[in-house]
C-alpha cells in the first residue's frame, strides 16, 4: 500500500540520499538512527540512514551504500519501493532525496562512530505523534524528537497517506486487513 503513494522516480538533482527503512511486518516499523555525537554534521540528531552522493554514483546506490555502512545490513536485503519529495538540510544547504525501502532484516550492527543508537518504532505510532511546532512539523520515534529535514520527510509521508486514505487511522486499518472503524 505504501508503494502506491510514493513517487516512482527522483524529483530532481540532489547531493545526498537517505533511506526510510520500513520493517515489513503486519505492524510495520520504521528505523531511524541517532547520529554519533562526534560527527561534523548533525551530531546527535535523529535521522534516517544516509549521506553524500559519491562521484558517478546513482542516488539509489548512495542510499543503499549508506544504509549498509551505518547499520551493518547487506544492501541486497532491502527493496526500494519509491521516493518521497526531495528535502534540504537547511543548515548545510544540502539537497537530499528520501527513498523508501522495505526489509525483513531485524539485526543491525551499527557503525559506532556514525550511529550512537538505532531507533525502531511502530510506523503508525510515529506518524500519529505528529505535532506542529514553531519551526514546523515534529514527530517522535522511540521517545526521541524528530525535527529538521527528517521531520519534513515524515511530514511528506504523513500527508501522502492522509490525502490518499483520509486519515492515518484508516490507512493502518486497511493495511491490517480490517475494514471496521479504526
Amino acid at each position: 500500500m505504501l508503494k502506491e503513494i510514493l513517487s516512482p522516480e527522483l524529483d530532481g538533482e540532489v547531493m545526498a540520499a537517505v533511506l526510510v527503512p520500513i520493517l515489513d511486518c503486519r505492524e510495520p516499523k520504521i528505523v531511524m538512527i541517532k547520529r554519533g555525537e562526534n560527527l561534523t554534521r548533525s551530531a546527535g540528531h535523529v535521522a534516517f540512514p544516509g549521506g553524500m552522493r559519491e562521484k558517478g554514483e546513482e542516488i539509489v546506490d548512495t542510499a543503499l551504500r549508506e544504509f549498509e555502512e551505518e547499520l551493518g545490513v547487506d544492501k541486497r536485503k532491502i527493496e526500494i519501493i519509491g521516493f518521497l519529495k526531495s528535502q534540504e538540510v537547511r543548515e548545510y544547504n544540502i539537497s537530499l532525496s528520501p527513498l523508501v525501502g522495505v526489509t525483513d532484516e531485524r539485526e543491525f550492527k551499527p557503525d559506532g562512530r556514525e550511529v550512537s543508537k538505532v531507533l525502531i518504532d511502530s510506523l503508525e505510532k510515529v506518524l500519529k505523534s505528529r505535532r506542529i511546532m514553531d519551526w514546523g512539523p515534529g514527530f517522535e520515534c522511540a521517545r526521541e524528537l524528530v525535527w529538521g529535514a527528517s521531520s519534513r520527510v515524515l511530514e511528506d509521508l504523513y500527508m501522502r497517506i492522509v490525502l490518499k486514505y483520509g486519515s492515518i487511522e484508516k490507512f493502518f486499518t486497511i493495511l491490517r486487513g480490517s475494514y471496521g472503524s479504526g
